[in-house]
């Protein structure tokens, strides 16, 4: 796999299975928490045209990660961001 472009690919974080089943909204509802507090997110992959973070960085995207692509490859959630969307570099 080859990322293209200005992309960064970031791995989604795991929230831990406590074991209550939920409704979809509540379940909608605690994922919305869960994800408020993703604030280093490791990337995986960088696209041909990135200049700023690299693989193994840790970054915040804010806001902007509500609207990026989520795609599964090989059983594992990751986010599409820009690199115009990463806020902080750690």
């Amino acid at each position: 796999m080859q990322l293209k472009g200005k992309r960064i690919l970031i791995e989604k974080p795991v929230r831990p299975d406590n074991g209550v089943i939920l409704t979809e909204d509540a379940q909608a509802s605690l994922d919305a928490e869960f994800m408020k507090s993703w604030s280093r997110l490791n990337i995986t992959a960088v696209g041909d045209e990135v200049t700023m973070v690299k693989v193994g960085d840790q970054v915040y995207i804010g806001s902007a990660l509500a609207n990026c692509e989520i795609v599964d490859i090989d059983g594992k959630v990751f986010f599409i961001a820009y690199e115009s969307n990463i806020a902080i570099v750690w």
